[in-house]
């Protein structure tokens, strides 16, 4: 079959799941990824596929429509400057966590705080990928990141590792009265956190390719207590002597419930919308 015939049926089976531009996209990388050919390449194109070429494809083109996610069939996801190989450990990195990690490095540079005594500690770190941001942006800076699964620190060490941006990592969890003495301890001055918080109930509006896929763990939270990370990271970052700043990424639709509860300690605080407008992200400050 023709290149571009086959990229056209593909889309067009694509579209129980995805609609007409998404499925172009998904099948663009898959493109660029199994064949070489770029997007702005593809209708040039004058080709028939191979036998092992269409079997290439066909099993991915297979893959994507039961809902699996194109990173975890690939196994990269692009994150900022950063190509993180990832897999159904840990969630797959989002556009709106880069511009928490950009946030981060306006107030370090706002707060014209010194890079070589600075110490960043990622809490429910997943991926890695706010910590392998940060320590790519600032290498000087010393970045600690935890997570309470052992498959994504051991994922997270494979990344730091092939990356060489060194990082320390470890495995705990922030509800656990260990992990939160680790936490009050930690010498870090800024704390980034992407913790879970979706409800339950709001997993009914969710793509399938994240709910039969992504990390459930890393995802969801009961309905009867859907800020649980951040009150018991907030609690802990009060008391933690050397914390100075914490940044949250939020649920937008959690912002009113985040103010009753930061209102009450002795913080400044303020909330971003991401570039969809939605409130997206939370800087707490310790006066």
């Amino acid at each position: 079959m023709d290149v571009v015939d086959y990229f056209n049926e593909a889309v067009q089976k694509l579209q129980t799941l995805y609609s007409q531009a998404e499925a172009e996209e998904l099948m663009y990388w898959v493109y660029e990824d199994k064949l070489l050919i770029k997007k702005a390449h593809l209708k040039l194109f004058v080709k028939e596929l191979g036998v092992a070429e269409e079997i290439t494809l066909n099993f991915v083109l297979n893959r994507l429509r039961k809902g699996e996610p194109i990173q975890y069939i690939l196994g990269y996801a692009y994150f900022m400057d950063l190509v993180l190989e990832v897999n159904s450990h840990v969630l797959i990195p989002r556009p709106e966590t880069e511009e928490l990690v950009n946030w981060c490095l306006q107030l370090i540079h706002e707060k014209e705080l010194a890079i070589p005594e600075l110490n960043i500690l990622d809490i429910c770190t997943g991926s890695g990928c706010i910590a392998l941001a940060l320590k790519k942006k600032l290498p000087a800076a010393s970045i600690d990141a935890l997570d309470i699964s052992e498959e994504a620190i051991s994922m997270v060490a494979k990344n730091a590792t092939s990356l060489k941006l060194p990082i320390e990592l470890h495995t705990n969890s922030v509800l656990s009265p260990v992990g939160k003495a680790f936490l009050a301890n930690h010498h870090a001055q800024i704390w980034i956190s992407n913790p879970p918080y979706i409800t339950e109930t709001e997993k009914e509006q969710m793509h399938q390719n994240v709910l039969d896929f992504e990390p459930h763990l890393a995802l969801f939270v009961p309905n009867s207590n859907p800020l649980l990370f951040y009150s018991n990271i907030l609690e802990t970052f009060i008391n933690a002597d050397k914390a100075k700043h914490l940044l949250f990424e939020i649920n937008e639709y959690q912002k009113d419930a985040l103010i009753l509860i930061v209102s009450e300690k002795p913080v400044n605080f303020t909330f971003k919308k991401d570039l969809q407008g939605k409130d997206r992200m939370l800087l707490i400050s310790k006066k």
